[in-house]
């Protein structure tokens, strides 16, 4: 194998290596926006609910 040739595979493996990084890290905000949403719902009902029973 030519010297050319290992450097095209590295630029490939770094290329998809970066690629899944970068889809993983958008995946992980993901689930961090949907903790932080699903939190402030229920906040907000178990608000809504303890001001029904204060009415």
């Amino acid at each position: 194998m030519g010297r050319s040739n290992i450097i095209k595979v590295l630029g490939t493996v770094v290329t998809v290596v970066g690629l899944a990084a970068n889809l993983l890290s958008d995946w992980v905000k993901d689930q961090k926006m949907n903790e932080q949403i699903e939190e402030k719902v229920n906040e907000a009902i178990a608000k809504r609910d303890k001001d029904k029973e204060e009415s």
